[in-house]
């Protein structure tokens, strides 16, 4: 049995303007059934830190995944601060036992670019009076030494699959590559010879952040606007099903290599039996422009993505671009609804989407979902058809960025309370930095053009 792994909280210090930030999922939250699944939405102002959760949980699954830091990285810290820390708790749900586990990284930031200064793995049994115990840490006190690995008992049970030395290349390569400490492969590799829990426990967050977490950035959904088209297709691995994305650019002929083009049909079979009941009686064809060989071996298909509502086929490009998001996402929406030990994470969420379809979305998912939806958005509709605990607000203290509004009642509309709280306080911190739109107007009219 694969272990059910969940995200439990995210806490978040200097990533762009979140000084502090740390936010409990909602079944961390009395009164939720930890075996159902949530949602989580993220809302308030423009330019409070939303979008900084997303990127931290991006920058963490690169981590885990074995991948390097992106170039980013040190954009995402806050201007002016030397080190910025991402600390996700996550739940590992095994057969006989269950864990807490909490993965903490610290970035230090270096000229236009961060490294690694820090990373811990630690985790306790879900158990009363449990205490957490470190499974690995490495710290960085100038050049990288077997002696920065922590705890001594994890290091001495390593040692006896491999030497000093083969630790030390693992860690210097790690620090040239801007690679985890942990979960590079080098390191992963050693770490997973223990064949204990905590051997256990590192596969499961892997795997977890390999094949079960999805993150779409609004660079990624943005990409309709260029005439791009995602389009998650369903793959089998030696790990189970596995989602992969394939690009097309609307404006070409697209072209896949036929043992995937398999799975590309299959997967448009799934998204029209959902698609059609979103948009009443609209589905995608693939419209095949022919087969031919990449390289002597190899065949790949030619096609073209339509619109289909009834006998009327048009190219997806003249489609809307709400339409557009909706089918980038849809394949990885109905795989997390479906699945346990998912979760989907998905950055201006109503962007380009009817409110009220938004709400519609978002109703379903709390009824009957079994994965993790985690999102940001704008849109005030959907707070009307969400459990307040599924909620949490942005203030314009960098230093407490995320709150759940309190003194809600059952028969409150979230909506109502959440604007009276804009406009007439009441909330342990200000969740709005108010404007004035006398000042707007006149600053506009001041750039005006001076009249001929």
């Amino acid at each position: 049995m694969t272990p059910r792994v969940r995200i439990c909280s995210i806490d978040i210090e200097n990533i762009k303007n979140v000084l502090g930030g740390p936010i409990a999922m909602p079944h961390r939250v009395a009164g939720f059934n930890p075996d159902e699944g949530e949602l989580l939405g993220i809302y308030g102002q423009n330019g409070t830190g939303k979008t900084a959760v997303v990127n931290a949980l991006s920058l963490v699954q690169n981590l885990i995944c074995g991948d390097g830091l992106q170039k980013v990285a040190a954009a995402l810290m806050t201007y002016g601060k030397p080190t910025a820390t991402i600390s996700i708790l996550f739940s590992v749900e095994g057969k006989s036992r269950s864990f807490d586990v909490r993965y903490s990284v610290t970035l230090e930031r270096d000229g236009e670019n961060a490294h690694i200064r820090r990373e811990t793995l630690s985790a306790k049994s879900i158990e009363p009076n449990a205490r957490y115990n470190t499974i690995v840490e490495f710290k960085e006190d100038g050049a990288p030494a077997t002696d920065d690995i922590a705890p001594q008992s994890t290091l001495s049970k390593v040692l006896e699959h491999c030497t000093k030395q083969d630790i030390l290349i693992s860690k210097v390569l790690a620090n040239q590559e801007s690679r985890s400490y942990i979960f590079n492969d080098r390191m992963l590799e050693l770490l997973l010879l223990l064949e204990d829990e905590h051997a256990g426990i590192l596969k499961a967050v892997r795997q977890f952040a390999e094949h079960r977490l999805y993150i779409v950035t609004h660079g990624k959904s943005g990409m309709v606007n260029l005439g791009l088209q995602p389009i998650p297709f369903a793959r089998a691995n030696q790990t189970g099903p596995t989602i992969g994305v394939c690009v097309v650019n609307l404006n070409e002929p697209g072209i896949i290599p036929m043992n995937a083009y398999r799975d590309f049909q299959r997967t448009l079979e799934q998204i029209n039996s959902v698609l059609c009941k979103i948009i009443p009686g609209l589905t995608l064809e693939a419209r095949e422009l022919g087969s031919e060989l990449k390289t002597a071996d190899i065949e790949q298909m030619r096609f073209e993505l339509l619109a289909v509502r009834g006998d009327i086929r048009i190219p997806l490009k003249l489609e809307s671009d709400g339409i557009k998001k909706i089918i980038a996402i849809l394949l990885l929406w109905i795989t997390v609804s479906n699945t346990p030990g998912t979760c989907l994470v998905v950055d201006e969420l109503d962007a380009s989407i009817f409110e009220y379809l938004l709400g519609e979305l978002l109703s379903v998912w709390r009824e009957h979902a079994r994965g993790q939806l985690i999102f940001t958005a704008h849109n005030l509709h959907p707070l009307e058809v969400l459990d307040k605990r599924s909620v949490v607000f942005t203030t314009i203290d960098p230093h407490h960025r995320f709150i759940r509004l309190k003194n809600i009642k059952s028969t409150n509309n979230l909506r109502d309370v959440y604007l009276r709280s804009i406009f007439i306080g009441g909330q342990e911190f200000e969740l709005y930095d108010e404007t004035n739109k006398t000042e707007i107007a006149r600053a506009i009219r001041r750039c005006a053009a001076p009249r001929k």
